[in-house]
């Protein structure tokens, strides 16, 4: 190493005089006290030094940019869009948060609970076992009853009529009022609900179907009162037809759901088909069909306690709890008391209130999330393609007595009930079998077009064979036929009842297969159109909902008009041959419009239940135009 004697002496630059503080004197490699500039010498060019030019720039043609580098992307200035479609299934552990992601217990303890529960132990997802099935089977106990009362005047519509003096028309309207007046409370009930919660609403409607099912028993001999009684059982029936299943899913995670829709789904088609077997036999007593009703009432003594105690209010607005100041904590809130006791049971009691809920702010935009659901495409759609078998399912079924209960038939109250056995023992079967989970799993496009397919061969064959076998039975036989037609057993000798009621329960299995495409539909829709789990599960309540109300409405219309078609023969075999080719031809347009539109009936949907927000989707000006 040179020593500083070695050093060159380069000239020292001319350094101009410092206006601010004292130079500071460092140690320099000698030991000596420098100043900081005699130490380090400011570089300045010199002749010897070599100057390297660098490249100039290269522009292209355009003139916009260098060549082979790409500009950086320029920021943009429009709004960010709207999720209006989910491409994949988002999942709290896939996105960056500070909130715990809570799993289930025991051998869900490996799941990932959708939706996820808050900590505050008043959430419904939080709830301890046996209140969450308290709960469920309360609302099961009665959409029992409701399915109970709608068909409970089926066999015995031909007594009524001649009991009070009406014609069979107004025999089958105690039918058909309260069911259309159940699909108009229905939508008002989603609407209340939105409001007030839905604990309300169904403490209301039991209080109307308590009075309805009182009322009845005594004013049988009146028309009149009878049909007022019906409309206040009717007035009551739309919440349990349409608020249950938004029950449900405030109460159960996504992986407990399925067998509890599963069983309602069954309950309520077994219930409806079922009914009038037994009350064809309790209405063979001394007290006529009125005995239907006194048995109804200790059933439903059970079931407004059963509501009272048994169902509290499970709405809950989860969107007001605040992620930022969740910590962790166990995998799921605990109540305070897990177990069935004494003490559970006082506290339980405690926190039990008629009313509890009570929406932040009320406006046009909730009040009409429900009516707009009914109009979203794929609600009308199917509505459209299941509409006429269920709707003829109940015109036939109302029709049973006015068939057979006159010469030469002469059928009693309980074999009117038995030929709805072909639609209780199918349809049951067929409901159960497409709500498990294996066939939503399995739902594609192809699956899809296949049970539709399968669901009109069937509704068909039982639409078209009622009508024709019971008129071909009924003809005039040719010459030489045994017996006279001066017998009584002359014409309907070769009719079959089991044959009758099999055909029955093929139109009801044909229903049932089209209300299994219902749920899985609506998935799909809401799963498109929703931004979170949260408005996917309450647009899915809507729909269904809307479908309900929609079918039960033109279903009540049908009860009204088919007897009047059917009373001939003739009229009956035509009615038939009227309603399987539409209904053909209806599922087949129907099917086209799925598999070829799928996508844009979705996102109609989105638009018309005011999901996107079309007012930023406004083409705005690009970052590259110029002025």
């Amino acid at each position: 190493m040179e020593s500083p004697k070695d050093l060159p002496n380069l000239p020292r630059l001319d350094i101009p005089p410092s206006t601010g503080p004292k130079p500071v004197l460092v140690s320099s490699p000698t030991g000596t006290l420098r100043s900081r500039e005699s130490l380090f010498k400011i570089w300045s060019p010199t002749d010897g030094d070599i100057i390297m030019e660098l490249p100039k720039p290269s522009f292209g043609a355009s003139g916009k940019g260098f060549k082979g580098v790409r500009p950086p992307r320029p920021i943009s200035k429009d709004p960010p869009r709207p999720m209006t479609a989910s491409t994949k299934r988002l999942s709290f552990s896939s996105i960056a948060s500070k909130r715990t992601i809570k799993y289930g217990n025991g051998k869900y303890s490996g799941v990932e609970l959708a939706p996820q529960p808050s900590d505050d132990s008043e959430d419904p997802l939080n709830w301890p076992t046996w209140r969450k099935n308290l709960n469920f089977f309360s609302l099961i106990y009665m959409v029992s009853l409701v399915g109970v009362m709608k068909t409970i005047y089926i066999s015995v519509n031909s007594n009524i009529a001649m009991r009070n003096g009406v014609s069979y028309t107004a025999a089958v309207a105690l039918t058909a009022v309260p069911l259309m007046v159940s699909s108009l409370t229905g939508m008002a009930s989603q609407v209340v609900s939105k409001v007030v919660g839905k604990r309300p609403v169904y403490l209301v409607s039991t209080s109307f179907m308590f009075v309805g099912v009182m009322w009845g028993m005594s004013v049988l001999d009146s028309y009149g009162q009878n049909m007022a009684a019906r409309v206040f059982q009717g007035l009551g029936w739309g919440a349990f037809d349409t608020l249950v299943l938004g029950s449900l899913q405030d109460t159960f995670f996504d992986h407990e759901l399925n067998p509890r829709v599963m069983v309602h789904n069954a309950v309520s088609v077994a219930t409806t088909w079922g009914a009038p077997l037994l009350g064809g036999v309790a209405s063979l007593s001394p007290l006529g069909f009125g005995l239907q009703f006194e048995i109804l009432s200790c059933f439903f003594s059970v079931g407004v306690l059963l509501i009272v105690f048994g169902v509290p209010e499970t709405t809950f607005d989860r969107a007001s709890f605040s992620v930022a100041e969740t910590t962790a904590g166990p995998s799921r809130p605990n109540w305070s008391h897990d177990s069935f006791s004494k003490v559970a049971a006082k506290d339980y009691l405690q926190r039990m209130k008629p009313w509890s809920y009570m929406a932040s702010a009320i406006d046009s935009t909730l009040l009409l999330q429900a009516p707009r659901a009914v109009i979203a495409p794929t609600t009308m759609l199917l509505c459209l393609v299941s509409l006429l078998p269920y709707a003829t399912l109940w015109g036939y079924a109302s029709s049973l007595s006015l068939l057979f209960s006159v010469m030469p038939f002469m059928l009693s109250t309980s074999n009117m009930g038995a030929l709805l056995a072909g639609p209780f023992l199918l349809a049951s079967a067929v409901a159960v079998a497409l709500s498990m989970s294996a066939f939503a799993k399995r739902f594609t496009p192809t699956v899809h077009v296949a049970t539709l397919a399968a669901a009109t061969t069937v509704a068909s064959i039982g639409t078209l064979g009622f009508g024709l076998y019971i008129q071909g039975c009924m003809t005039m036989p040719t010459s030489g036929a045994e017996g006279t037609m001066w017998e009584l057993n002359f014409i309907g000798a070769k009719l079959s009842f089991p044959v009758v009621s099999f055909l029955l329960g093929l139109l009801a299995a044909g229903s049932a297969a089209f209300d299994a495409t219902v749920s899985p539909m609506i998935q799909r829709s809401t799963t498109f159109t929703s931004a979170n789990l949260s408005i996917c599960l309450r647009n899915t309540a809507h729909m269904n909902a809307g479908f309900t109300s929609l079918r039960n409405f033109v279903a009540g219309a049908f009860i009204l008009a088919i007897p009047n078609a059917v009373w001939m023969w003739d009229g009956l075999k035509s009615a038939a041959i009227g309603l399987g080719m539409a209904q053909i031809f209806v599922a087949a347009a129907v099917t086209y419009v799925w598999w070829r539109w799928e996508e844009n009936v979705r996102r109609l949907d989105g638009r018309l239940m005011g999901l996107v927000d079309l007012s930023v989707l406004k083409q705005q000006a690009s970052f590259f135009d110029t002025s």
